[in-house]
C-alpha cells in the first residue's frame, strides 16, 4: 500500500506539473490577447510567437488566427508602405493555419475577414506597381496575391476575373515601353502579344485587349514610318513600306472589334484614324476622324 500512495503522489505531481505548463503557455496566449487590445503590439507579438513556438499551444486554432490579427495590425501600422511586408505575409500564414486547424470551422469567419483585407492591400499594392520602373515588383506582388487568394476560393475560376484585369493593364505597360523605345522593345512586344492572345483566348470581346492587340501592330507600324525619314536605298525601303502595310492590317480587325463592341469609344475611333490614313484609306480615315471630333466637341 504504501509503494502505491507513493506512485499515485508522483503521478499527482506530474499532472499538476502538466497542468502548470499549459496554463503557463495559455497565459501567454492571455497576455498576448491583452496587449494586442491595448495596441501594444510588439509585447503581443512577443507573447504570441511564444506560445505558438510551445508544442503545447503550436496547434491552437485560436493562438494561430490571434497571431494573423496581431500581425496585421503591425503590418498597417509600420509596414503600410513596405510593398514586400514580410510582416504581412506572416499575417497571411498565420491565417491560413488557424483556418487549416479550425476542423469545425469556428473561427473561419474571422479569419477570411483578416485574409480578405490583406489580399485588398496587396492587390492595390500590385496596381500601384504597374508602370514602366516598377513592374517586375507588381508582377511577383500579383503571384502573391493569387497563391493568397486560394485560400478564399481555391478554384480557377474565382480568380479569372482579377487575372484578365491585372494582365490587360500589365500590357499596356508593356505597350508604353514600346512607344517610348520601339527600337529595344521586341521582348516587350512578345509579351504582351502573348498577355493579349492569351486573354482573348478567354474573353474574345475583352475591348482593352482588343485596343491593346491593335496598338502593338500600329505601333510597329509608326515605328517604320520614321524609319522611311531616313536615307533608305529604295529596295529596302519598299521592304519597310511593306511591313508597315502587314502590320497595319493586322492591326485593323483587331480596332475594328473593339470599336464594334463601343461605337462610342474614342480610342477605338482614333486607332481606326490612323490605320485606315496609314493604309491610304481616305474615305474610311475622314469618315473616323469626323466621328472622332463629333465625340470630342464641348456639349
Amino acid at each position: 500500500m504504501k509503494r502505491i500512495n507513493i506512485n499515485r503522489t508522483i503521478i499527482l505531481g506530474i499532472l499538476l506539473l502538466v497542468a502548470v505548463v499549459a496554463n503557463a503557455q495559455q497565459s501567454a496566449i492571455v497576455a498576448a490577447d491583452e496587449f494586442y487590445q491595448k495596441k501594444d503590439f510588439a509585447n503581443a507579438k512577443t507573447n504570441i510567437d511564444a506560445a505558438i513556438a510551445n508544442p503545447e499551444t503550436s496547434n491552437d486554432a485560436q493562438a494561430w488566427q490571434l497571431r494573423g490579427y496581431i500581425y496585421k495590425a503591425m503590418y498597417t501600422k509600420n509596414e503600410r508602405s513596405n510593398k514586400r511586408s514580410p510582416i504581412r505575409l506572416e499575417a497571411f500564414n498565420s491565417f491560413k493555419k488557424s483556418l487549416s486547424l479550425d476542423v469545425n470551422k469556428e473561427l473561419f469567419t474571422d479569419n477570411i475577414k483578416g485574409v480578405k483585407f490583406l489580399l485588398s492591400t496587396l492587390f492595390n499594392d500590385a496596381a500601384e506597381s504597374l508602370d514602366p520602373v516598377d513592374y517586375k515588383v507588381a508582377i511577383e506582388l500579383f503571384e502573391k496575391y493569387k497563391e493568397f487568394y486560394k485560400i478564399v476560393d481555391p478554384s480557377p475560376e474565382a480568380i479569372l476575373q482579377k487575372e484578365i484585369e491585372f494582365n490587360v493593364a500589365l500590357a499596356s505597360v508593356y505597350n508604353t515601353i514600346i512607344e517610348t523605345d520601339s527600337r529595344g522593345s521586341a521582348k516587350f512586344v512578345t509579351l504582351a502579344k502573348n498577355i493579349f492572345l492569351k486573354i482573348l483566348a478567354v474573353e474574345p470581346d475583352n475591348i482593352s485587349a482588343n485596343i491593346g492587340m491593335a496598338k502593338l501592330y500600329y505601333n510597329q507600324a509608326v515605328y517604320l514610318i520614321k524609319i522611311q525619314e531616313l536615307d533608305l536605298d529604295i529596295v529596302t525601303l519598299d521592304g519597310v513600306l511593306d511591313n508597315q502595310v502587314k502590320l497595319l492590317r493586322e492591326a485593323r480587325p483587331f480596332m475594328e472589334k473593339a470599336y464594334e463592341l463601343d461605337p462610342a469609344r474614342p480610342d477605338a475611333i482614333e486607332g481606326l484614324t490612323g490605320i485606315y490614313t496609314g493604309l491610304n484609306d481616305e474615305e474610311k480615315s475622314r469618315i473616323f476622324r469626323e466621328k472622332l471630333e463629333k465625340i470630342k466637341k464641348p456639349k
